[in-house]
């Protein structure tokens, strides 16, 4: 047996199923290779596309939220009206929250509140001791 050639291998296409004695890599019959390929996974694009849309607006989205100047919390228009003259400054911070920046001027403090719905505006409350003066109104936008 030693001086015999050696067989060629018998191989069966996993495509097109035809049996040959050949010693290539692919079939005669069909062109194809023998060996087989793992799954083909063209199926995950349709799903990193989705994926990497998402992430990108996340991104997009929370990096925006970071930047914007104009999304310091605020009040409208309609609440700062709301606010009556001679409440307190406790109260005052009750109904809007911590103001942006308190200034104060000679016997005045005034608390300054962005206006959120309005013109590019503040509302601005000044107070007298601890009661609430009268507010100028806020300019429509």
């Amino acid at each position: 047996m030693e001086g015999q050639p050696a067989e060629v291998p018998l191989k069966v296409c996993p495509h097109c199923s035809v049996a040959s004695r050949t010693d290539a890599e692919t079939c005669p019959s069909c062109g194809k290779p023998y060996a087989r390929q793992g799954p083909r996974l063209r199926w995950s694009w349709w799903l990193a596309i989705p994926i990497i849309a998402a992430a990108f607006l996340i991104g997009y989205f929370g990096i925006s939220r970071l930047f914007d100047d104009d999304g310091a919390e605020g009040i409208t228009v309609e609440q700062a009206e709301s606010v009556p003259a001679g409440i307190s400054q406790a109260e005052l911070r009750g109904r809007l929250g911590e103001p942006q920046d308190t200034i104060r001027v000679r016997e005045l403090t005034c608390a300054s509140y962005a206006v959120t719905d309005g013109p590019e505006a503040a509302g601005l409350f000044c107070f007298q001791g601890d009661k609430l003066q009268e507010s100028p109104p806020i300019p429509p936008g």
